[in-house]
């Protein structure tokens, strides 16, 4: 095949759809045996979009067609896997300019010029990941180019080299070699390259079929129709009290009985208590409040009130919210599951994206939103580690001004806005909730979706594990018992709240004991259970 016969845009589509055809593969190349493992939905989600541009694209000039892929994936990035591939197909792009075809060389310049975008994108790089495999992918072509006759000789041997490359990922970061797999986006990556291949072959590549996880994956705003239930607590409660006092475990320990999604933040020395609470007595919340000191900022909403007027009048609240009426701050949160949905409500976020794991939302689902809001300021909160690029992409790719929080979970997202003060300006605001960031311990509990090595020790599919973060703290086949260890490792000294989001599958009932386990153990801290009804996870929760 001769480089005149090639069409960049049926490289595309062999490239898409044969990394959507191996992309549950992929997914299950995570290190973390979470039943989250979205890589391979992420790259499919992001190069899908890529390939919906290129295939509207009406010529076939490499450098338009190569443009399109670019600008396609950058709106359609999804978690960090599909932000860095937008960011290669952008250099990739950046190195075909005013090309019109592409020879050996050609090729491997973009190669070089995708690779090197990936690596300035990312603030820490880590080798033995995707970006590994594209820069020694890169260097292959750059060295060689000038060997082969024709693309197609070229593209083979580039995608052996990428393979090897993928195989060696494993020696360059420890935690593959513990669990037993390659890097996922890197798998992604060899996909992508052996589609393309395959197109200059001349096979069809096509996926049969409609897609139901990828559009299941499609980000929605959150719709308002589950929120039509019986409230236990229908009065949000939130007030500042101006006090001297720095203990705020007496008044924590008044405020408990009346109510659920109790916070209490300040004091030690700051001044200031700020509360949330939702109960059916606002005014005996206020009674024991005025005890400590002078009330400021008091606000109560009838949350049943506002349920059955939203459900009943979606079109005036949609309008209502992109009204022409300016705030100082709009926020952005993200956030999975019907009760935490709730809470952020609760909290006065504007904008709420449903997604998290297994659901990260696109650079686009951030910007869609960004647009719809009339502020001055407009804070993101991804609440999760690999949604962070998406949302950072969307702040750069915004005219207004945006500002990202980088809220790795749902309770550093939560514990973020009861800083906030619409009194201060933007940079002291976001450095006060960043701040507050280093103070929120968080962990998960859910289940193993194979078996795996953690440390030493074996772990088999579909027992019960406790993360923080990255680490697997505990497992098990006792729920309690995992999350009882779980806390026990995140609880010190300082520590004075323990929260725990329940997650769908779980009623109150189901953690009563567990409850009372760790009121026992922890008698003088605070445990609060909220009904979070996330899936996947049993609980999500939070030291503090």
């Amino acid at each position: 095949m001769t480089n005149k016969n090639i069409s960049l845009k049926s490289c595309i589509n062999g490239a898409v759809n044969f990394l959507l055809m191996n992309k549950d593969h992929v997914n299950t190349l995570n290190v973390f045996p979470v039943p989250d493992g979205d890589t391979g939905t992420n790259m499919g989600l992001t190069s899908k979009s890529a390939l919906k541009q290129v295939n509207e694209l009406q010529s076939d000039d490499v450098y338009e067609v190569a443009l399109a892929a670019s600008r396609g994936s950058l709106m359609g990035a999804r978690g960090n896997s599909g932000v860095i591939l937008s960011q290669f197909l952008r250099g990739f792009a950046e190195g075909l300019k005013d090309k019109k075809v592409i020879t050996n060389k050609d090729f491997a310049k973009a190669l070089k010029s995708a690779s090197d975008t990936t690596y300035k994108a990312v603030m820490k790089p880590t080798e033995g990941t995707i970006l590994t495999v594209g820069r020694e992918t890169a260097d292959f072509a750059m060295k060689n180019y000038s060997k082969y006759e024709n693309i197609l000789d070229f593209m083979e041997d580039i995608v052996k080299a990428s393979k090897e490359s993928l195989e060696r990922t494993p020696e360059k970061l420890p935690v593959l070699k513990e669990a037993g797999v390659v890097d996922s986006g890197g798998a992604g990556l060899v996909y992508l390259l052996e589609g393309a291949l395959r197109a200059l072959r001349g096979e069809v590549i096509e996926v049969v079929g409609e897609d139901e996880e990828l559009k299941k994956k499609e980000q929605k705003e959150i719709s308002f129709d589950d929120y039509d239930k019986d409230l236990e607590f229908g009065y949000c409660t939130e007030f500042v009290i101006r006090t001297d006092i720095d203990d705020t475990d007496e008044l924590k320990n008044k405020l408990m009985p009346l109510g659920d999604c109790l916070l209490v933040v300040g004091g030690a020395g700051t001044g200031v208590i700020k509360v949330h609470v939702h109960t059916n007595n606002p005014g005996r919340a206020l009674e024991y409040a005025v005890e400590l000191g002078q009330l400021q900022d008091i606000k109560i909403d009838n949350m049943r009130y506002q349920h059955k007027e939203t459900l009943f009048d979606e079109a005036e609240v949609e309008k209502a919210r992109k009204s022409n009426i300016k705030k100082k701050y709009a926020i952005v949160s993200v956030s999975m599951g019907e009760g935490i949905n709730e809470v952020f409500n609760s909290l006065n976020v504007d904008y709420i994206i449903e997604g998290g794991q297994t659901m990260n939302p696109s650079t686009e689902d951030f910007l869609k939103a960004i647009d719809s809001l009339n502020a001055d300021h407009i804070i993101l909160l991804p609440n999760n580690s690999n949604i962070i690029l998406a949302a950072n992409q969307a702040k750069e790719l915004s005219d207004k001004d945006v500002y990202v929080v980088e809220t790795k979970s749902v309770p550093q997202g939560i514990g973020a806005l009861f800083v906030l003060d619409e009194e201060k300006d933007p940079e002291e605001n976001i450095e006060n909730m960043k701040e507050e960031l280093n103070h929120i311990k968080t962990g998960s509990v859910t289940y193993a979706v194979r078996d795996t090595t953690s440390n030493g020790s074996q772990i088999k599919k579909d027992q019960i594990i406790g993360l923080t973060g990255k680490e697997i703290e505990s497992f098990g086949d006792d729920l309690d018992e995992v999350t009882e260890k779980l806390i026990e490792k995140m609880v010190d000294d300082e520590s004075s709240v323990i929260t725990l989001y329940y997650g769908n599958g779980l009623e109150e009932e189901d953690t009563e004991n567990l409850m009372d386990k760790l009121e026992e153990t922890y008698d003088e801290l605070d445990v609060v259970f909220v009904r979070g009804a996330q899936p996947l996870y049993y609980y999500i929760l939070s030291v503090e």
